[in-house]
């Protein structure tokens, strides 16, 4: 039940310099997982590799499975045309499934857009 007059889910997508980043806010589960899906699929076509893919995850407050197998389905896609899925999370319902399951690393966790899109 949403109270405070939060959508349950919500994407944009933007392109910051040659990188494309997709903010995401409200729930990622079962049922907000296909529009999720087709959001990132056109940022992973848009992206000019090696440019990476963004998924700003700073206003997501849940985080299923569906949306962490998405996730590394995405980054594989990214990998395979030459790019990178960087994923931004600073908040517990993100990071605890993250941290939980060791995919920190795997999916190059940032806790901001800004690092995210700074080379490494």
């Amino acid at each position: 039940m949403l109270t405070d007059g939060q959508v349950p889910f919500r994407t944009a997508c933007e392109s910051v310099g040659a990188a494309v980043l997709v903010h995401v806010a409200g729930e990622i589960d079962f049922t907000t997982v296909p529009g999720l899906a087709e959001r990132l699929g056109e940022a992973v076509r848009s992206v000019t590799p090696p440019a990476p893919v963004v998924a700003d995850l700073s206003g997501v407050r849940f985080l299923g499975a569906q949306g962490i197998g998405l996730l590394l389905d995405h980054q594989d896609l990214c990998l395979r045309r030459g790019s990178a899925l960087v994923v931004v999370a600073n908040t517990a319902a993100v990071l605890r499934p993250l941290q939980a399951l060791e995919l920190m690393s795997v999916l190059g966790v940032r806790s901001s857009v800004l690092d995210a899109l700074t080379p490494a």
